[in-house]
């Protein structure tokens, strides 16, 4: 009997061994990276809105590390293996867009784009879902991203009146409502994504909460 196929068995055994274990190691560095920027920046809460901008300046070379960590992943999955893959970093990837959008949102009081993930992270966002020929960050991965936005857009609704900022969570229910406008025109189809979709309410029912209180107080 020839044995040979066994030895040449075992070799693949032992590779993908050797490559479950670069990517665990990889996926854990990400996700280290990740949880320190996302305390960093959650300093912000408690700023008013010019040190929440510092803040964001401050926050940069965590987002440098961000994409140092997503590049050596990247190496390490060759196309044709990224969805066999893609479910074990997915979480770190949705934080990561996350973490994005609310950058953005503290800089810049707007929306992040796809273009400005691709910036940030250093991937582009596959907004097409077609066939891929290189690492990419999914459509799936960045509308996560913009829902946990919503969360943190109704925490800062509620902390900026603690900081004596009475004007800004209106802006922010604003720029919520519109939000939350766009994504109903968006048919989700996948079942994570419709889920979390139905939690958005939660949040922009907070805002109002905060509004109405501001209102009835004579605060604005």
């Amino acid at each position: 009997m020839d044995l040979q196929v066994f030895i040449d068995l075992q070799d693949k055994f032992d590779r993908e061994t050797s490559l479950n274990e670069s990517i665990r190691d990889a996926i854990k560095e990400f996700d280290r990276v990740c949880r320190l920027t996302s305390a960093k920046l959650g300093k912000a809460h408690s700023l008013t809105q010019e040190q929440g901008r510092e803040t964001v300046e401050s926050v940069k070379p965590r987002f440098a590390e961000i994409k140092q960590c997503i590049a050596a992943l990247a190496a390490l999955i060759k196309p044709e293996t990224f969805y066999k893959y893609q479910d074990r970093w997915t979480n770190a990837m949705q934080t990561a867009c996350a973490l994005v959008a609310f950058s953005i949102y503290l800089g810049e009081a707007r929306l992040a784009t796809p273009e400005d993930v691709q910036q940030y992270l250093g991937f582009k966002v596959n907004t097409e879902n077609t066939d891929i020929s290189e690492f990419v960050i999914t459509l799936e991965e960045y509308l996560h991203g913009i829902i946990s936005l919503f969360n943190e857009l109704s925490r800062l609704a509620v902390n900026s009146v603690i900081v004596k900022d009475i004007k800004r969570p209106q802006e922010i229910a604003a720029f919520a409502s519109e939000l939350y406008s766009g994504f109903q025109l968006l048919n989700l189809k996948n079942d994570s994504l419709r889920r979390r979709f139905d939690s958005i309410k939660y949040d922009i029912k907070r805002m109002e909460e905060v509004q109405f209180d501001i209102s009835i107080r004579n605060l604005a």
